[in-house]
């Protein structure tokens, strides 16, 4: 959401006016005219679809385009609340860059411009600074009751929120989560390998246990999770326990000793599984997708959606205090592709994570779509310009500077021109070194 530079010319005889750029800047287009600039249009992004599909890349492309559709609704956010706030929008663009198509209706021109990185509802008044003509002064942004600024100043994350939290609804009550927010699978989740020791068999290999068998019970005692039962299977090392298996829709049970984790190896180690001794049966589970009825998946997607602000609330954080840390990245590729690393990913970055995630399954592209939207809803919230939070905190500061003078009160961003450089100067910053990074680890 940015300010208007100006405001644009009515169309003459109140006929809607479709603009394209080019050399000779946008010019009027008759209904005929914008048909065409629609097709042609229309005809390359079906052209890129085919083609992605032919390189077998339709399924990354397609969820390269819900994130964009993610960025219209951002902005839908903002131009349906100042819509109805009775704020004039002068324009509503998809993308950044050399203009494709546009048309004019009404007050507000909309349209799609060549990079697709983003969009903009462009909001006249945003600022005091900014000229807006007397007719219109009445329907500026800044002009507006402070409840109403903020609405529109939080539509964006608020869109960003609710579509995590409907992702997140979905993916409980339908793929199922695969260990990404539910991180104790079922106990009796299936065996995906028997493993065995380096001197011996395992107690699973004696028992006679095979991958895609579930474990029931032990000792006839049931779990509420994998990582309930494996407590109780660590806390005996040495001890017999009872088995009850299901397989292949049948059970039966079987008995066996389990093994010392500080007395065995895994076949080319040197040392022991375990420092301490440890309860070892010498299996692993393939986790299989956890899914909960609506009322349930409603409940878990509120914990895991809270959950998920935590971490990226730490891991924001993180990026920008640990600034030494994330500079020894730029020259230590090891350290940059370590499971802690914490860093920002540029739209490279995305679109490898979305191929990533397609290999695996809907509940990963689901789980991708859910972290971007909360990660770009708190990012979004940053008290600063030209982030949305920056306008909330300069409503708020005017509203309290109003109400200890008792007369409107607007504040001077042009005080504020040195701050918005230096976080224009940070983002240019992390962003080009992202993109450096992301290059990095693709060609290599």
């Amino acid at each position: 959401m940015t300010a208007a530079r100006g405001v644009p010319r009515a169309p003459a005889q109140g006929r809607p006016v479709a603009e394209v750029g080019g050399v000779g800047g946008p010019g009027a287009m008759d209904q005929r005219e914008q048909r065409g600039a629609l097709l042609r249009l229309a005809v390359v992004v079906v052209a890129g679809l085919i083609v992605a599909a032919y390189f077998g890349a339709l399924a990354t492309v397609l969820v390269v385009l819900a994130l964009l559709v993610v960025i219209v609704l951002h902005e839908l956010g903002h131009f349906l609340t100042a819509k109805w706030a009775g704020m004039k929008v002068s324009e509503f663009f998809v993308g950044f860059g050399p203009r494709l198509w546009s048309v004019r209706k009404g007050e507000t021109t909309y349209g799609i411009k060549a990079l697709p990185l983003g969009g903009y509802c462009r909001i006249i008044g945003m600022t005091n600074v900014e000229k807006v003509d007397p007719a219109d002064e009445g329907r500026a942004y800044r002009n507006q009751p402070t409840w109403r600024r903020l609405t529109v100043a939080f539509a964006g994350s608020f869109v960003h929120f609710v579509l995590a939290f409907v992702m997140l609804v979905v993916l409980f009550l339908g793929p199922g989560d695969i260990g990404n927010f539910i991180a104790n699978p079922p106990s009796n989740s299936p065996i995906a390998a028997v493993e065995g020791f380096s001197a011996s068999k395992s107690p699973a290999q004696i028992a006679g246990l095979k991958a895609g068998d579930r474990i029931v019970a032990v000792n006839g005692r049931h779990f509420s999770g994998w990582d309930q039962l494996t407590a109780y299977l660590r806390a005996r090392p040495g001890q017999r326990v009872t088995l009850t298996i299901e397989r292949a829709g049948h059970s039966f049970a079987t008995s066996v000793v389990l093994a010392d984790g500080s007395k065995v190896r895994l076949p080319g180690d040197k040392t022991p599984l375990d420092k301490h001794p440890t309860g070892l049966l010498g299996i692993e589970i393939q986790p299989s997708p956890v899914r909960f009825g609506l009322a349930g998946s409603i409940e878990h997607a509120g914990t895991a959606f809270g959950a998920t602000v935590v971490s990226s609330v730490k891991g924001l954080g993180h990026v920008v205090s640990d600034f030494g840390g994330y500079t020894n990245m730029l020259g230590n590729q090891k350290v940059a592709d370590g499971p802690k690393a914490q860093r920002f990913v540029s739209p490279v970055g995305v679109v490898r994570l979305a191929n990533q995630a397609t290999k695996i399954g809907l509940s990963e592209v689901l789980y991708l779509l859910i972290v971007i939207n909360i990660f770009v809803g708190i990012f979004n919230m940053l008290p600063l310009l030209p982030f949305d939070g920056g306008h909330v905190a300069i409503a708020i500061y005017e509203k309290l500077r109003s109400l200890r003078s008792r007369r409107p009160y607007h504040a001077d961003v042009n005080k504020l021109a040195p701050v918005l450089y230096a976080v224009l100067a940070v983002l240019a910053f992390y962003a080009i070194s992202s993109l450096f990074l992301d290059l990095r680890d693709a060609f290599s």
